[in-house]
């Protein structure tokens, strides 16, 4: 009898799904080293660039510093920073005086210093001397600002909700040969066309109309030619959108410029600057008081916080006590506000109230009850 033949081993089949899973894990594994590598790799290459800033000649190396620092180069530090003096060496180099002047405090990142200059080719022509800078400038103004000698240019910085006399104080500083009394003489409507001044009185003084922003003079600018620039960028900038506005809403461009400049000191955060305007536009609709601060501390001539018997002030600007808007502007707005104004939200709401958590927002309200139930929870007397 013959015996039985053995069963031959089957050959084994190979399953398909170790070689994938391999390969899955080899890509996680490249991935995660292309993401968590390249941050480190940037980090590294940025900081050879803070010790060595002459790197960014290189135009790769500019690119990933510009993703760096983003938006950095055209925000200021502090807009509001009063001037101060700042030394350049003769010989000095981009590097060490992007770093001093974050160190004093003048920018947020010398990055962003260095990244305009080589942008620009303009590492080589920071001129020496002493300037009277602050933080109120970005970086890219700072950078146009050492391009001339001191002795050839001065820098004059307007801030957003100044009165018509801290705009003379300012003027006065940069340029000592302009006495305040001399520029408040020649900042008046005269005999100056600018279209945004049309049907106002030769008189009238230009409070408003003088844009908030950074300017550059000869040093022996006058006090019309100074006035002549600010004006002339009021009209380049906000124009044609307060004369639009103005006719859609069958107003005139001052009464817009005195609504703006309500709202600008209002509005801390910019982005509020449309639906505050939209809350005195709904009570000016219906005849109700504005109830304004600010225009009670203009007519007192100091921003600071009011009293009770303040608010019993006999002034045309008490708009607590006169319905309407002040019979002047009472600041320099900006361009937020000054568009806010020209376009005003249209919401439900009737008053504001500040948070007071330190962001400068405001709760808003459509009825006297909410706006009661904001103040309490907001600590507002």
């Amino acid at each position: 009898m013959r015996g039985r033949d053995r069963a031959r081993p089957r050959p084994e089949r190979r399953s398909a799904a170790g070689p994938l899973a391999f390969i899955l894990v080899v890509v996680v594994l490249v991935i995660g080293i292309a993401v968590v590598g390249r941050p480190l790799a940037e980090d590294v290459i940025v900081g050879q660039v803070a010790e060595h800033d002459t790197l960014l000649k290189q135009s790769f190396i500019r690119t990933l510093v510009a993703d760096r620092v983003g938006a950095e180069p055209d925000l200021a530090k502090d807009p509001r920073a009063e001037s101060r003096s700042f030394v350049i060496s003769r010989g000095e180099t981009a590097g060490s005086i992007a770093r001093r002047l974050q160190a004093d405090g003048f920018i947020q990142d010398a990055l962003a210093f260095e990244l305009v200059l080589y942008d620009t080719g303009r590492e080589s022509a920071l001129q020496s001397g002493t300037y009277t800078i602050s933080a109120g400038l970005t970086p890219r103004e700072l950078a146009r600002v050492f391009e001339k000698a001191p002795s050839e240019q001065a820098v004059l910085r307007i801030i957003e909700g100044w009165r018509l006399d801290e705009v003379a104080t300012a003027v006065s500083k940069a340029f000592p040969k302009i006495a305040k009394d001399e520029f408040l003489k020649a900042a008046v409507v005269g005999t100056r066309r600018n279209t945004v001044l049309s049907g106002l009185p030769p008189e009238a003084p230009l409070v408003g109309y003088l844009f908030p922003d950074t300017y550059f003079f000869k040093p022996d600018a006058s006090a019309d030619q100074i006035v002549d620039a600010l004006l002339d960028q009021f009209e380049l900038r906000v124009g044609q959108t307060l004369r639009q506005a103005a006719a859609d809403r069958r107003t005139n461009v001052y009464d817009i410029v005195k609504l703006a400049s309500i709202v600008e000191r209002e509005a801390r955060d910019r982005k509020e600057s449309p639906t505050i305007a939209g809350v005195y536009a709904n009570r000016l609709r219906i005849g109700m008081k504005l109830d304004a601060d600010p225009t009670i501390q203009y007519a007192l001539g100091e921003w600071r916080e009011l009293t009770l018997d303040d608010l019993k002030l006999d002034s045309p600007y008490n708009t607590y006590v006169v319905a309407g808007l002040p019979p002047t502007p009472i600041c320099s707005p900006g361009a937020a506000a000054l568009e806010g104004a020209a376009k005003p939200a249209e919401v439900p709401y009737l008053y504001f109230v500040a948070k007071n958590d330190g962001t400068g927002d405001h709760a808003f309200a459509a009825t006297l009850e909410e706006h009661e139930a904001n103040r309490v929870k907001y600590g507002n007397k």
